[in-house]
C-alpha cells in the first residue's frame, strides 16, 4: 500500500506527460507522413516519444543478441507480449525500423490513434479473421527498403507472465513473403505494468533477440512447425523468476 502511495506522483506526472508528449509530437508526425511517405521520420519521432515517456516511468533496459539482426534486411519480429511496457521496450531497443501490426479500434483513439496511424501501422479487424488476414497480404508492400513487421504472435497481452498460444497470422506473413522471423523475448514487463492496471513499478525490462529463424522455401504446411521453433526460441529466454525492481 505505502509502495503504491509512495509512487502516486510519479504516475500522475508520466500520465501528464504522456498526454502532453503525444499531443505535442503527433503533429509532426502525421506531417511527416504526409510529405514522407518512407515513414522515417514519423518512425524517429515515435522513439523519442517512447524515450521520454520511458524517462517519466523510470524504465531502464538492457537488450542482448543484437548481433542476430542484419542490417537492411525486413523481419517479421515476433515478441511475447507481458505488458504495455514492453512496446516501450521494442521502439526504444530495436535497432532496426518496423511497422506495428495493431488492432483497428486503436486507430480511434483521439490523437494516440492519428500517431500511430502517421507511423504507417498496419490496423487489422480481430474480430473477422478474413479481413485480418485481407490487412496483413495488403500490407506486404510495407516491408521493402529494409522495414519490418512487428506482430505479437500472442494477440494480446499475458495475465500471468506466462505464453499464450500463438496465432497463425505473423507465420503465413512469414512463409508467404520468404522474410525470416526475428524471436525477441521480454522479461520484466508483466511485473512493472500488469494488464488491467495504469499503476506501474519503475525497474529494468530485458530484451533478448533470437537467431532469425528462415523461411523461404516454406510452405503454408510449415506453418505448425514454424510456430513451434519460434515459440521454442522465445521460451528459451524467458526467465519466470527474473526480479526488474532488483537494482
Amino acid at each position: 500500500m505505502w509502495a503504491k502511495i509512495l509512487l502516486a506522483p510519479r504516475i500522475m506526472l508520466t500520465a501528464i506527460g504522456l498526454v502532453i508528449f503525444t499531443s505535442v509530437l503527433t503533429p509532426p508526425i502525421i506531417l511527416s507522413a504526409l510529405f514522407k511517405s518512407s515513414g522515417g521520420p514519423a518512425f524517429r519521432i515515435m522513439r523519442w516519444w517512447a524515450i521520454l515517456i520511458s524517462f517519466l516511468m523510470g524504465l531502464k533496459y538492457s537488450i542482448y543478441g543484437t548481433e542476430n539482426i542484419r542490417s537492411g534486411q525486413s523481419y517479421i519480429i515476433t515478441p511475447n507480449h507481458q505488458g504495455n511496457a514492453d512496446i516501450l521496450a521494442l521502439v526504444v531497443n530495436l535497432p532496426l525500423r518496423f511497422r506495428w501490426v495493431i488492432k483497428r479500434e486503436l486507430l480511434r483513439i483521439p490523437v494516440f490513434g492519428w500517431a500511430l496511424a502517421g507511423t504507417g501501422a498496419i490496423a487489422i479487424d480481430r474480430s473477422d479473421r478474413e479481413k485480418a488476414v485481407e490487412s496483413l497480404n495488403k500490407a506486404k508492400d510495407k516491408l521493402s527498403k529494409g522495414w519490418s513487421m512487428l506482430i505479437y504472435p500472442e494477440g494480446t497481452r499475458t495475465a500471468d507472465g506466462n505464453l499464450l498460444p500463438f496465432k497463425k497470422g505473423p507465420f503465413m506473413i512469414a512463409v508467404q513473403t520468404g522474410l525470416p522471423i526475428l524471436p525477441v523475448a521480454s522479461n520484466g514487463a508483466f511485473k512493472i505494468l500488469p494488464k488491467k492496471t495504469i499503476a506501474f513499478r519503475p525497474g529494468r525490462i530485458t530484451l533478448t533477440v533470437g537467431e532469425p529463424i528462415i523461411t523461404k522455401d516454406l510452405t503454408e504446411n510449415d506453418v505448425p512447425w514454424l510456430m513451434e521453433q519460434t515459440r521454442m526460441a522465445i521460451a528459451k529466454n524467458l526467465k519466470a523468476n527474473y526480479d526488474p525492481f532488483k537494482e
